[in-house]
């Protein structure tokens, strides 16, 4: 396959992605429009059937399922995978905004 005919199959791709995201936003619109006019229903609503719903969990076997959870996680972190683990994680969080783009500094918003 040729340079020309990958960049055409790149940008057959790319049309095909726009018209489907113009096609989901078109039949999404109104659903939309209602979750933005009524935002905070939206989220106390939510929160009461999250409640409820954690509610009827059954606590035995949700607490047997955390324990080997956090037992496997205990693990993994000791192993030292979890060290390089740890390691990416602490960047990623103590990385500032600015480091990703070095150009940011001195563009005008």
């Amino acid at each position: 396959m040729s340079l020309l005919e990958r960049r055409r199959a790149a940008a057959r791709a790319e049309r095909e992605l726009q018209s489907a995201r113009d096609r989901w936003s078109s039949r999404t619109q109104a659903l939309r429009e209602r979750v933005a006019r009524h935002r905070e229903a939206w989220l106390l609503g939510g929160g009461f059937g999250a409640g409820f719903v954690a509610g009827l969990l059954p606590l035995r076997g949700m607490a047997s399922a955390w324990r080997l959870l956090n037992g496997a996680a205990a693990l993994a972190l000791r192993s030292p995978l979890g060290a390089m683990l740890i390691q990416a994680a602490t960047r990623h969080i103590e990385r500032r905004p600015d480091d990703a783009d070095p150009d940011a500094a001195t563009r005008t918003r």
